[in-house]
């Protein structure tokens, strides 16, 4: 399987669907790291913390850019103006993402992403016409009821606004992991370079506008975990890996995001969940874990052993 990522990156190969399952949910993977990592935020403002988090974001793919010019070159002729909105997308969800994070808790914000696969698979169906298949109905469902086992006993609410920043998000990843897939030719590098850059531009504006971008080394390095290091990992990963995943699914196989954050900042700073917060993410894994086994082995174009279900 490593071997068909590296292939699949470096443009002579395509990932069959279950491949592509797991890549999507490895990125989650990284994705929850950011929890950690603004949680050991000691002075840095919101938007401060967003400038470094983007800054790296883009520093680690012009790196990459740099690694690859001798044997693949990054090219950005596929860009359009759907990839600039997409990518442009990507960054205001990144910032939303912390807002919503330093206005409530971490379990609320992560939980209501939950809704992200109802958006994702309504703008599929009605954009590019994909099919609802009877497993990701399935998962839908158990997704959902992982966010009433933990909504049912009771979640930190923290600000009103805090709540409305998290509940937009399941709208832009929806929208995005649309538009990524309408694009499917672009490298996954280009929309994770713009999602950096307009994230590091804008939030720097606001954090100027606020009396400057000074801030502890500490703090920095908090922000650049998780800018350079989860999203610098995880978003070419991810932009990767959906390319063979049903839009429906991709923010369903993200819900291990979901699941591992509260654990990191559990272990890290000791923000305790709740069982029913713990009870929530199992049900939630177990639905992930059984999507990707259902996801078929096949790559497009070859013949799959699986029947595709013919009520959806």
């Amino acid at each position: 399987m490593l071997a068909a990522f590296r292939d699949a990156f470096a443009g002579q190969g395509t990932l069959s669907e279950r491949q592509g399952a797991v890549l999507v949910a490895m990125a989650g993977v990284l994705f929850s790291v950011t929890t950690i990592a603004f949680a050991g935020v000691e002075a840095a403002s919101d938007f401060q913390f967003l400038a470094y988090r983007g800054g790296s974001t883009a520093l680690a793919m012009l790196l990459l850019i740099a690694v690859r010019a001798k044997r693949r070159p990054v090219s950005f002729r596929g860009v359009t103006p759907t990839v600039v909105f997409a990518g442009t997308l990507l960054g205001g969800t990144s910032m939303l993402y912390i807002l919503a994070l330093s206005r409530t808790s971490a379990a609320t914000t992560l939980f209501l992403l939950a809704a992200a696969p109802v958006f994702a698979a309504l703008v599929g169906w009605l954009v590019l016409g994909e099919r609802v298949e009877r497993s990701t109905l399935w998962a839908i469902g158990a997704t959902f009821l992982g966010v009433v086992i933990t909504v049912g006993a009771g979640l930190q609410v923290g600000s009103v606004l805090g709540l409305v920043f998290a509940g937009i998000i399941p709208l832009t990843v929806g929208i995005y992991s649309v538009a990524i897939r309408s694009a499917s030719g672009v490298d996954p590098v280009v929309p994770t370079l713009i999602a950096g850059t307009v994230l590091a531009l804008g939030s720097a504006a606001v954090a100027l506008a606020q009396g400057g971008l000074g801030v502890s080394l500490r703090d920095a390095a908090m922000a650049c975990i998780s800018g350079g290091i989860a999203l610098g990992f995880g978003l070419p990963m991810f932009n990767l890996g959906h390319r063979s995943v049903a839009a429906a699914r991709v923010p369903l196989l993200l819900m291990t995001e979901v699941v591992l954050a509260p654990l990191w900042v559990w272990i890290w700073p000791g923000e305790v969940p709740s069982t029913a917060t713990l009870l929530g993410g199992a049900v939630i894994l177990v639905s992930v874990v059984w999507l990707m086994l259902s996801s078929s082995t096949a790559t497009p174009g070859a013949p799959s052993s699986r029947v595709a279900p013919t009520a959806e």
